[in-house]
């Protein structure tokens, strides 16, 4: 499960790096919403050292987030310091989930960690962006929708996996299947409560439904593997 966790993490962190590194250069936001949002990257630099027991690979995010966060002044991080550090951070682990999504024992395999990652990417930067407090309303509205559709392609990419499956190991895997497609509804339900409600989203809720998002999709990925 652990390895299942850590696989689908190599395109979520991407996603969510992306999405630190657009806010972070193109975000109108005042000096107090980008210092918040820089002391979150060393929690991203962590997500990302647990993933290089994968491969050793990963390392080179690792050092090029914690190298940037390190040299730029908090309040400065678009403005001042090597800014180009987090672009190459960013065509790193591109690169790394790439090469995590192709190795996949087979295409349909490949596009359900490839669409699973982004979900999950798409929750946890959410969440850092509830965390720091982000005024960036468009933000929390987008990225839940969009969450959203990426739900209903996982879906259909579950079911491209199970058709290659036999009768037997469905009927003998159904348990897991179910519940695991009751998270993955919990988890958006979570995440989009605010949205529909029209309050400001919580930590605590859109944690619950990061964690039910990766309690949906890890099991299944663990259990594509072991079919």
């Amino acid at each position: 499960m652990t390895f299942a966790v850590l696989t689908l993490f190599a395109p979520a962190l991407t996603t969510t790096l992306l999405i630190l590194t657009l806010i972070l250069a193109k975000g109108e936001i005042c000096p107090g919403q980008r210092g918040r949002i820089h002391r979150l990257l060393p929690a991203l630099a962590v997500l990302w050292l647990a993933v290089a027991s994968l491969k050793i690979e990963a390392f080179m995010v690792v050092f090029a987030i914690v190298y940037f966060y390190s040299r730029v002044s908090k309040e400065k991080t678009r403005d001042k310091g090597p800014f180009w550090l987090l672009h190459l951070a960013n065509g790193l682990s591109l690169s790394f989930a790439a090469i995590i999504v192709v190795q996949q024992p087979s295409v349909s395999l490949s596009v359900f960690v490839a669409i699973s990652g982004l979900l999950i990417g798409l929750a946890m930067s959410s969440l850092f962006l509830v965390v720091a407090k982000s005024r960036l309303q468009a933000f929390h509205r987008i990225l839940p929708v969009v969450g959203v559709v990426v739900s209903m392609f996982c879906v259909v990419a579950l079911a491209w996996n199970l058709s290659s499956w036999d009768d037997a190991f469905i009927e003998s895997s159904l348990s897991l299947i179910v519940v695991s497609i009751v998270l993955l509804f919990v988890g958006i339900g979570f995440w989009c409560w605010p949205l529909i409600k029209h309050t400001p989203a919580k930590p605590l809720g859109t944690a619950l439904g990061l964690l039910a998002l990766i309690g949906a999709t890890a099991p299944m990925l663990s259990l594509f593997w072991h079919q």
